[in-house]
């Protein structure tokens, strides 16, 4: 998928997001995910610098994986977030549920 791929870097995956995440791709973004938790990391961090929208089916799925990375203790954070998509985050109080935080804090806090 084009829109989703992640590189393991020790106990943490980075996922890098781009273009859409959307109803027609969602069972893809999904898939990844499935992948991901398997691999039972000690954090997945969501690079969304490419992201450009998201759209309420992408964040019911977002939430869906919140509470399973909390059931497996896996660290979950958003970093690098377009104005757009943090507004967007912020609108649905998302913001206080998931961890989103800029690039340079999640470099400075976590090694990049």
């Amino acid at each position: 998928m084009e829109n989703i791929s992640f590189e393991e870097k020790g106990n943490k995956i980075v996922v890098t997001a781009s273009g859409e995440w959307n109803l027609g791709n969602i069972k893809d973004m999904e898939v990844v995910f499935t992948e991901i938790l398997a691999k039972k990391p000690g954090m997945i961090a969501i690079n969304c610098k490419n992201l450009n929208g998201v759209d309420s089916t992408a964040i019911a799925s977002l939430v869906k994986i919140l509470r399973k990375t909390k059931e497996m203790n896996i660290k979950l954070i958003f970093f690098d977030l377009s104005p757009n998509i943090y507004h967007t985050f912020e609108l649905m109080t998302l913001n206080k549920f998931f961890t989103i935080m800029t690039r340079q804090r999640f470099d400075e806090e976590f090694g990049g």
